[in-house]
């Protein structure tokens, strides 16, 4: 959509392959988590996935006034929300392990932004000075059942929400029992569910950012995969520049990387969706040591087109 100058554009990072069967799956399409949502499932779960997904965006979603994230912020504590306390402790699991790059408490600075909003704005310093303030990992706290903020802090779960709502996902249809595979596509990460009768991987096609292509296809087995990228969303501001959706929370500004895209494979949805951010924050300069990990898989590219490719990872790159 047009804003005078400005352009918000999204891309669709991963393309599931099409496969034949003999009996068709069942399918259905929800809006959550600021993204079209398509359940794909055999055996059933199809309704049941759809609810949860809508219920998860009304926790999560911190543009939703009423949602538990926004009384969160709005607070500053928030007691007895299992998904949020657990999603904030898993981060900070991550934060630990990784690093920091990956920021919850950036609330304040992607509303001053508003670059997925239909009002983005460019901020001034003295703007984002105040802002910057509010942002750090020490900012928010989860212990006996409650999750604090302090300092200002307000969180923004959009780097690991769909991620974490796709684990919350496959433990719900573990318990069930209903659907013997299928996958649940957020466009930017993906579960894949189960194993296929006839024993064959689930296909996933990586998008060539620079166009309507793509870099390659991964054959899979059940994982999550998550694949993050400047070209995702964006806007162009009056002054002609384009500025990304991924911000740095060290600096306030969107961030810049000598990667294009990466995508990470693993057993969580909520580590692929924050280690493809962290990787492509981090950039070329620490990508050798996520390409040897023995939890996780990795496929990027970096501003000359050179591929990268974990080991061991079943990638067939186009010709």
């Amino acid at each position: 959509m047009m804003h005078g100058k400005k352009l918000f554009a999204v891309l669709l990072p991963l393309v599931l392959t099409a496969c034949t069967s003999a009996k068709p799956a069942q399918t259905e399409t929800v809006w959550a988590m600021d993204t079209a949502c398509t359940i794909s499932l055999h055996g059933g779960g199809v309704s049941e996935t759809a609810s949860l997904l809508k219920t998860l965006d009304k926790t999560l979603d911190n543009y939703q006034e009423n949602s538990a994230i926004s009384q969160l912020n709005q607070n500053g504590t928030i007691s007895g929300n299992d998904t949020i306390y657990q999603l904030v402790s898993e981060t900070a699991a991550l934060q630990k392990r990784f690093g920091d790059s990956v920021d919850l408490t950036v609330g304040q600075l992607t509303a001053l932004w508003g670059i997925t909003t239909d009002t983005p704005h460019v901020p001034t310093a003295a703007e984002l000075e105040p802002v910057l303030k509010t942002i750090s990992p020490d900012h928010v706290t989860a212990a006996d059942g409650t999750v604090t903020l302090t300092d200002g802090a307000q969180l923004d779960c959009g780097a690991v929400g769909k991620g974490y709502s796709l684990d919350c996902v496959k433990e719900a249809l573990d318990q069930s029992g209903t659907a013997s595979y299928g996958t649940v596509s957020m466009t930017s990460s993906i579960l894949c569910y189960g194993e296929k009768p006839d024993g064959k991987p689930f296909q996933i096609e990586i998008r060539d950012p620079s166009g309507d292509g793509t870099l390659g296809t991964v054959s899979t087995d059940s994982c999550f995969l998550s694949t993050s990228g400047g070209y995702e969303r964006y806007f162009i501001a009056d002054d002609g520049k384009q500025y990304c959706h991924i911000l740095d929370p060290k600096t306030g500004m969107p961030a810049e990387s000598d990667l294009t895209t990466v995508t990470v494979f693993c057993d969580s949805g909520l580590q692929s969706d924050f280690l493809s951010t962290l990787i492509w924050l981090e950039g070329t300069e620490h990508l050798e040591e996520h390409l040897h990990a023995e939890d996780y898989q990795i496929v990027a590219q970096d501003q000359s087109g050179k591929l990268y490719v974990s080991d061991g990872l079943h990638f067939t790159p186009n010709a």
